[in-house]
């Protein structure tokens, strides 16, 4: 049973994938299915085609342009239309052939007059030399195509090198330094399929006017410390406590200005006894007494903190590591200090 039900599973996997004659690709299968009238099949071949992300723009128009016409003739107006708008898009003077059903030739002139009333693909490359870059500028892309860019680069004759890079307005692609480097630079799609190719292997995109990459080689550092001091934290900071001292320094001013108050109008109730009652006196020295307790103990935090933030300043570490080398570069050499002060 077990065995049953693996090659039930094997069986599946392989009708879900389609199979093509040696030599043949998925875009040659649709090709074949369209011009049997095959749809359905045309259909897969054409959506395996597109996932493959192999094609280049001339392709990748095909199969757009495939794609419009297979969904015309199965009657989904709205995908034929969204299909043909990228092939146009990729390949604004592609034509359907005369005699065009007009299943087909509706969607597509729908097509047709939405990409001439609007702007067209168009993108652009901005280059450096110093830092050597390479952006893609994608100007307009009406139908979301590219999503990433990838470059060949070529740097004074070495191998060359892919570098890749993601988005949909600008991509900026960091280059190996060289003094001239050789680009081949190219828009994708999501699947990976070029829409757009700037440059070739015969006439490439050429920056020039950068430098070699300096391969620098470094004295081992002299350590004036055996170890580097580590920062205090913050609550042992000298600053902190100073301004802690300084606050409660402000709150014992001013209770003990409260109590100076409190004292001098329990002098003036006591010299006109006569005029207020007993309570008055009792509760003004009591509130006075407590101003006063507030002041002994506001100006005595004070001078903890203010001594503790002496202390930490006098003994706060001033630097943590020193750290000397030498440092060649093409007109001469450079001495590089450097610590954390």
């Amino acid at each position: 049973m077990r065995y049953g039900v693996i090659a039930l599973v094997g069986a599946i996997v392989c009708v879900g994938r389609p199979v093509y004659a040696d030599g043949d690709t998925a875009l040659d299968a649709a090709r074949h299915d369209v011009e049997s009238s095959d749809y359905m099949a045309a259909r897969g071949a054409l959506v395996s085609a597109l996932d493959a992300g192999t094609s280049g723009p001339v392709e990748l128009a095909e199969i757009y342009k495939l794609s419009g016409i297979v969904e015309g003739a199965l009657g989904n107006d709205n995908a034929a239309t969204e299909s043909f708008e990228k092939w146009l898009s990729i390949d604004p003077k592609g034509v359907l052939p005369a005699g065009t059903s007009p299943k087909i030739s509706r969607p597509f002139d729908s097509a047709a007059a939405t990409v001439k009333a609007r702007e067209p693909l168009k993108v652009k490359v901005e280059t450096s030399a110093s830092p050597p870059s390479v952006t893609l500028v994608v100007v307009n892309d009406p139908d979301k195509l590219i999503t990433r860019a990838q470059v060949f680069v070529v740097a004074d004759g070495k191998p060359e090198a892919k570098i890749e890079g993601v988005g949909t307005s600008r991509i900026t692609l960091a280059l190996p330094h060289g003094e001239r480097l050789d680009l081949r630079v190219q828009a994708l799609d999501a699947h990976g399929n070029r829409v757009v190719e700037l440059g070739s292997t015969d006439v490439p995109i050429v920056i020039t006017g950068g430098a070699p990459l300096v391969a620098t080689t470094t004295k081992p550092a002299i350590k004036h410390r055996d170890e580097p001091i580590v920062q205090r934290p913050l609550y042992l900071r000298w600053w902190l406590w100073t301004g802690v001292a300084v606050v409660f320094a402000g709150a014992g001013t001013y209770f003990g200005l409260q109590a100076r108050d409190g004292a001098n109008e329990l002098s003036a109730l006591n010299a006109a006894s006569q005029q207020h009652v007993f309570t008055e006196a009792t509760d003004l020295a009591s509130t006075t007494r407590r101003d006063a307790l507030f002041f002994n103990i506001g100006m005595g935090a004070a001078g903890v903190f203010a001594i503790g933030a002496t202390v930490l300043y006098l003994t706060r570490p001033h630097m943590e590591a020193t750290h000397v080398g030498v440092v060649p570069q093409r007109d001469g050499g450079a001495v590089v200090v450097g610590g954390a002060f």
